[in-house]
This record gives C-alpha cells, sequence and structure tokens, in this order.
C-alpha cells in the first residue's frame, strides 16, 4: 500500500472540500506510530506481577488483604452477636448529657436520657461559657494592637467599634447575643416559677435550680456580658481584666460543675440500676459496656467512673471498653467486635502454654501491639547500629 495520500477532492459551492477517506487517512502517521510499538514494550507494561519475586510478594499482598476483608466482616457480626450492651454517649440530638442504650438479645433496643429533665444542661453550659470566651479571645493575643495597654498612659484608651477593624468582633458579638438570651430566659422562668409558687400551680412549675444556684448563675452571666461589652466598646481585648474575671467566677465555675456532676450521677445511676435489676445477677455479669470518648476525657470520665462502680467488679477491666474511634452505634458494635474477637483469637491462636504465648495473647486482647515484645529489641538494636542512646520504657525519664 502507497504512503501517498489521494490527490482526488470533491467540489461544492463552497469550494473544495476533502473527500471522507481524505480525512481518515489524515491520522496516518500516527496509527503508523501506534502499529509500530515494540510489543514487548506493551508486554513489560501490563505484565504488572513482575518477576517471580515481585509475584511472591504480590500473593502475600493479596492473601493479607483477603484476610483484612473476612476480618472486617467477621468484627461486624461479632459485634452484633453480644448481648447485653450497653453504649454511653455524652450528647444526642443536639443534647448534651450521658444518653444510654441498652441492646438486649430478644431484639429490645431501650435509649434513655437520664439528664434530660435535669438542670444539667444550665449548669455545665454556665460552666462551659468561660472556656467559650477563651475560644474567641485566644487566636488574638500575640497581637498587640488588640490588646489594652497595661502602661498607665494608654489604660484609659478608647477607640470606637464603628471606627475600628476587628476581626474578632464578630464572634463575640454572637456569644454575647447567646448569654444576654439565656440570661433573659432564666429570668422569665424565674418569673414564672415564683408565680407558680405563689399560686401553687403545677403546670408552671418548671423545675428550675435552687435560688442560690439561679443567683450564680446569673452573677456568672452578667460577669461575662460586661467584659464583652467593655472589649466591644473600646475595640481593645483587656487581658488582666479577662484573667481577673475569670479568677472571680472560679468559685462559681466550680459550683457549677459539682452541680452538674450531681444531676448526672443521680439520674443515670438510678437508670443503669434499674436495668441491672430487670436484667437479673446473670445477664448483668455478661454486660458490655462502649464508651466513645473524645481525647481529652479518653481515660477518665463520669461515664466510666459509675460503670465501674455498678458493674461486677471482676469484668470492670475486661467488659467496659472506652474509645475516640466511634462516631455512631455501628460502629461502636464494631469496635466492640473487635476487641472481644481479637482476644478468642488470640487465646485460639496463640494459646497459653508459654510466657511468649501469653505475651501474644494479652497484646491481643488489649490497647498493646502483638507484636510489641518483638519490636522493642528490634528497635533497640537498630539504633544502636545507628549510634543512637537506647532509652528503656520503664526508665524515668529526666
Amino acid at each position: 500500500m502507497s504512503d501517498e495520500f489521494p490527490k482526488e477532492q470533491e467540489t461544492t459551492g463552497e469550494g473544495p472540500r476533502p473527500r471522507p477517506s481524505q480525512a481518515l487517512h489524515h491520522r496516518h502517521a500516527a496509527n503508523k506510530l501506534l502499529l509500530s510499538l515494540d510489543k514487548s514494550e506493551l508486554v513489560k507494561n501490563i505484565a504488572h506481577r513482575g518477576n517471580h519475586l515481585q509475584e511472591l510478594k504480590l500473593c502475600a499482598r493479596d492473601l493479607n488483604n483477603t484476610v483484612r476483608n473476612h476480618y472486617a466482616d467477621f468484627i461486624h457480626n461479632v459485634g452484633r452477636n453480644i448481648y447485653p450492651l450497653i453504649i454511653a454517649t455524652e450528647e444526642s440530638c443536639g443534647e448534651s448529657g450521658t444518653t444510654l442504650t441498652l441492646y438486649e438479645a430478644n431484639g429490645n433496643i431501650t435509649t434513655v436520657s437520664p439528664t434530660f429533665c435535669t438542670s444539667y444542661q444550665l449548669y455545665k453550659t454556665c460552666a462551659h461559657m468561660f472556656m467559650g470566651l477563651s475560644v474567641e479571645l485566644g487566636p488574638y493575643l500575640a497581637n498587640a494592637q488588640w490588646l489594652k495597654n497595661r502602661r498607665e498612659e494608654d489604660s484609659c484608651k478608647r477607640i470606637s467599634s464603628e471606627t475600628r477593624d476587628m476581626p474578632w468582633k464578630k464572634g463575640l458579638s454572637e456569644i454575647l447575643q447567646h448569654i444576654r438570651l439565656y440570661r433573659q430566659a432564666l429570668v422569665n422562668a424565674e418569673t414564672i416559677e415564683n408565680e407558680g409558687k405563689r399560686t401553687n400551680n403545677p403546670e408552671t412549675l418548671s423545675g428550675l435550680p435552687q435560688e442560690e444556684m439561679t443567683q450564680i448563675m446569673m452573677a456568672m452571666m452578667c460577669s461575662v456580658i460586661n467584659y464583652c461589652e467593655t472589649c466591644l466598646e473600646t475595640g481593645l481585648l483587656d487581658l488582666s481584666a479577662w484573667e481577673q474575671l475569670n479568677n472571680d467566677n472560679f468559685p462559681r465555675i466550680k459550683a457549677c460543675m459539682k452541680a452538674a456532676t450531681k444531676c448526672q450521677a443521680d439520674s443515670c445511676v438510678k437508670q443503669i440500676v434499674h436495668w441491672k435489676n430487670m436484667l437479673g445477677e446473670e445477664a448483668w455479669r455478661d454486660l458490655y459496656v462502649v464508651i466513645p470518648t473524645v481525647w481529652a476525657v479518653g481515660k477518665e470520665n463520669p461515664r466510666k467512673e459509675m460503670f465501674r462502680q455498678l458493674m461486677d467488679p471482676e469484668r470492670v477491666h475486661s467488659h467496659i471498653i472506652t474509645s475516640e474511634y466511634p462516631r455512631d452505634h455501628s460502629e461502636a458494635r464494631t469496635l466492640l467486635g473487635r476487641v472481644v474477637g481479637d482476644r478468642a483469637i488470640g487465646r485460639l491462636v496463640f494459646g497459653l502454654d508459654s510466657v511468649e504465648s501469653q505475651i501474644k495473647v494479652m497484646g491481643l486482647s488489649s490497647k498493646v501491639d502483638v507484636v510489641q515484645d518483638d519490636a522493642i529489641p528490634a528497635i533497640w538494636s537498630a539504633c544502636e547500629k545507628q549510634g543512637c542512646p537506647v532509652r528503656c520504657p520503664l526508665k524515668k525519664i529526666g
């Protein structure tokens, strides 16, 4: 076949144009290059399994991936085969406070928020108010232009909020608005409560905190409102006044925290004891508890302490599971399947016939990596090879 393009053309009223066959042949050079590609190069590109050594590694990888996929199904199913189970979360549906969900073997699922009808939310919000203020002010404390100068000649300086661009104004104003609304709602509720007491009308009795606690919360909100208003009026963040605000209110913060935890303890312990009596001694001994947490409360928290006090003493260290992982109940149950499933696998695979096998069982049954006992000497040896001193994990540093 000749490489020459045909010379024939069609003619229209608009002038000559290429024939269809000629347009196809326009790509002839490119097609010729594609057809001339070396077959061995193409084979090399698609042979991603490589040589015999690469094939060996890939077979190992494929086996490991298959095991991991089956393991994921395994822990999912195990987690849904364990009853009774209580999942104790801190917040649910936007409400602050402990929410308890009991899963029973007969399919019953019961969810209760014991603190919902208490003043827990009121106390906790007042205590958190000062930490929330820190979130608004903290990012600007290193910028001198927003800080009120401690020097006497600058202490009375006033800068209009209308003439100064304050990047922190929006967040602080929003917090201030919500505190004002909360304070007014507390005033309104107190008025209705007092009227209900005067007229002995049970429909208006809302179960407000005791008068002493109401006054404490009112004082806290008024002091924060005054500070925020001053900052917005002057256009400056007064660090010394903020520290004084926190110091003055610490006893009130402490009082709110004590009142909140008492509400939590009284209502939740009552509910847990009710379930304990309902389930009976045998089922209660088999109870598992999953407590989803955040890092800040991962080690100790009120939910964990309540179950530590009420569960079978022999099951406290094995049947209470706290973790930052679960984002919902489904993940919490899968986590439970991982913990309990790994314990069973560890016992079945490694056994208890030697100290080394027992270490492996403990590793797979706890938050310690199953290879940790082998990894430590390997890491120490590698550090020594690189001329680095070895730090014994049990040796006190400093």
